[in-house]
């Protein structure tokens, strides 16, 4: 059977801890710019959209994403999820890869394999977010489109809307679910590579510009190895402490 696989990058300037992120340089890129670049790589999707709110801090982002013509959906601030599903409705979509646009050194490669794990399982949710062994900035989920019309119609608390997939983090048990663990040998797989603190951007930079990124294609192995070889870019961001993942503000 064929399918209609969509992903969305949600993303917004607003962020409380380290605002306008989404257009912060990486050489002469921006973060969201990256993130998109990553999503599009495989060309594996029917479409890969910025989702983002109508609120007027947000119009910077959409007028820098109408210059770059990487198409974008406005929808709720507060009601993340509405994003989601007014995609998934506009393009008919069978799955919905969700992604942060936070993680602009989200490696390709990962994207793809939950992908396909998620399309073999016939799963309604797959993961690598709840049992980690990849670096957090390699966040990737994915729903069926279905499973997230049906969410979107129960009495969910704020919080449920805004976080997305939490309602469905809290009952797993009630979905047809996997979680995605990577078979890298990953020799720093708690390094924060997500970029929520301005101490993370002085990381994500470092490693952009060292291992000359803007000619090269996002890797997990050569970052991980670069940062074995340069231990000490460790201690940059080692002192932030992580928001938890069902109260990340976007």
């Amino acid at each position: 059977m064929t399918t209609n696989n969509i992903c969305a990058i949600q993303a917004r300037m607003g962020s409380s801890r380290l605002p306008g992120k989404s257009l912060f340089k990486l050489g002469n890129e921006t973060v969201i710019e990256r993130c998109y670049k990553s999503a599009t790589y495989h060309n594996i999707f029917s479409h890969v959209v910025i989702l983002t709110s109508k609120d007027s801090a947000d119009d910077e982002l959409s007028n820098y994403l109408d210059v770059k013509k990487i198409p974008y959906h406005r929808g709720s601030l507060n009601n993340v999820l509405s994003r989601f599903v007014d995609i998934v409705n506009k393009t008919k979509a069978t799955n919905i890869m969700r992604l942060t646009g936070d993680n602009p050194l989200i490696d390709p490669n990962i994207i793809r394999d939950v992908l396909q794990q998620h399309l073999k399982n016939e799963a309604e949710y797959t993961s690598n977010i709840i049992d980690r062994n990849l670096p957090r900035g390699n966040d990737v989920e994915c729903i069926k489109s279905e499973l997230l019309i049906k969410i979107n119609k129960k009495n969910l608390t704020d919080d449920e809307r805004e976080h997305v997939t939490l309602y469905i983090r809290k009952n797993l048990e009630d979905y047809y679910c996997f979680e995605f663990k990577s078979k890298l040998k990953i020799r720093f797989p708690n390094v924060r590579l997500t970029l929520d603190y301005y101490e993370d951007y002085v990381l994500i930079r470092e490693i952009y510009k060292k291992l000359n990124l803007s000619n090269e294609v996002n890797n997990i192995i050569s970052i991980d190895n670069f940062l074995s070889q340069n231990a000490e870019l460790l201690k940059i961001n080692s002192q932030v402490e992580q928001t938890k993942i069902n109260k990340k503000t976007w």
